[in-house]
């Protein structure tokens, strides 16, 4: 009788053990339908705002900056359906961390950046301009899911039943006394370990109000490992104040809102100089390595000098690091001396640190701004190959796939000479 028992609770044990995980299973299912039904709400109310204010905070942590930076946006908007450029017109105001702003403008057919502290106003027209002013898109969309075409990043109809994404109602909370439900959206990767950056979390949260579904916060975070270092990006915008669908007078989004006393001038693109092409003699160098070593290009010579010229917080620079160290394990002995040229970080201690999460052991120097100009450096990373004699033999501005490859059939070649 008593072993009957005892069966007899193991199979009710088993019984309510399967109970438990089918509720739970339910209840996770259940969860994420409520978290899609909100978005997809959310996503109309947004597509369904045409005009009006708001004012925004924008913080934002890049991947190997300590620091978050904060801007302020305050911005008038009409959408625009059928303009191929930007997606509304706008009247913005950037206002920075350290109390100084900048106006942007866009009526649809000119793009304006006002200067306060110089009272001028530069104008890029769309017939001229086109490509340099939807190549600005991104910095135009200042609280997305309200003014950009498709209410980024705002998931809704077939995007909802993407098996990469996971969705979760983390519950409701209040703010800015507002109640709202509090979504979170996480992505899911499958890393390949031969890539240089791997997204081990790329994760969304939304504060969505329970009123109208109207989204009036929310943040990005992604984790990033690259070379051994794990790296954090977070973005937050927090939508302070807001006006929508009441913007009667739209003067404010047309070139007469510019004050009069403003001098207009013609949009200037920079005039970059051209990097020193092959075949220029090298300019000479004389610096000073982390490593507390002496270095002169002329003291190089006789040797294959690589020169990188790049920065911490560069994100091409970052995956040519790999590289570059890869050529310098494989040729240091045969010829080659890789100069890595920094010209902006000016601590040695976070640099050294950075440098040896990343195993990079070849030479690196600071304070190397007037060699970038004497080497007209405009982009970063860039690459300069120095053969024996002293010429520049090979130059590449930026970061490719092919870069390595290239790089060491050039390698070979001058080495052999």
């Amino acid at each position: 009788m008593g072993l009957a028992a005892i069966v007899l609770n193991k199979y009710e044990l088993m019984k309510l053990l399967s109970l438990i995980v089918a509720l739970t299973l339910t209840s996770i299912i259940s969860n994420a339908q409520n978290a899609k039904e909100i978005l997809q709400k959310s996503y109309h109310t947004c597509q369904a705002i045409q005009n009006g204010y708001f004012e925004t905070t924008f913080l934002d942590k890049r991947m190997h900056k300590k620091d978050t930076a904060k801007t302020d946006y305050n911005c008038y908007f009409k959408k625009i359906k059928n303009d191929s450029l930007l997606p509304m017109s706008f009247h913005a105001t950037q206002i920075f961390s350290n109390g100084s702003k900048s106006e942007l403008i866009y009526t649809g057919e000119e793009y304006v950046m006002l200067t306060p502290k110089d009272s001028i106003a530069e104008t890029m027209s769309t017939t001229i301009w086109a490509k340099e002013i939807k190549s600005r898109k991104h910095r135009s969309e200042f609280f997305a899911p309200v003014t950009s075409k498709k209410s980024s990043p705002i998931q809704h109809d077939s995007m909802l039943n993407d098996s990469e994404y996971v969705y979760k109602l983390i519950g409701e909370e209040k703010i800015n006394t507002h109640p709202c439900y509090h979504l979170q959206v996480n992505k899911l990767h499958e890393n390949d370990t031969k890539e240089t950056l791997m997204v081990m979390k790329e994760e969304l949260n939304l504060w969505i109000t329970k009123a109208d579904y109207l989204p009036i916060q929310y943040s990005l975070q992604f984790d990033n490992v690259m070379n051994n270092d794990t790296m954090i990006q977070y973005e937050k915008y927090i939508l302070n104040k807001y006006e929508f669908n009441t913007l009667k007078d739209t003067t404010v989004l047309t070139m007469n809102s510019i004050p009069s006393f403003y001098k207009l001038k013609d949009y200037s693109p920079d005039k970059r100089s051209k990097p020193l092409p092959n075949d220029t003699i090298a300019p000479n160098w004389d610096l000073v390595s982390l490593s507390h070593e002496k270095i002169s290009l002329q003291q190089l010579k006789g040797q294959l000098v690589l020169i990188d010229f790049f920065y911490k917080n560069c994100f091409n620079c970052l995956q040519a690091m790999p590289v570059l160290q890869s050529l310098n394990d494989k040729y240091k002995n045969k010829g080659l001396r890789i100069i890595g040229i920094d010209p902006f970080d000016k601590n040695e201690n976070e640099l050294n640190t950075f440098l040896k999460k990343r195993g990079i052991n070849y030479s690196i120097v600071l304070s190397g701004k007037e060699t970038a100009k004497a080497y007209r450096v405009s982009g970063y990373p860039t690459l300069y190959l120095v053969d024996k004699s002293g010429k520049i033999v090979f130059l590449q501005v930026g970061y490719g796939k092919d870069t390595e490859a290239t790089l060491e059939e050039i390698i070979k070649v001058n080495l052999a000479k």
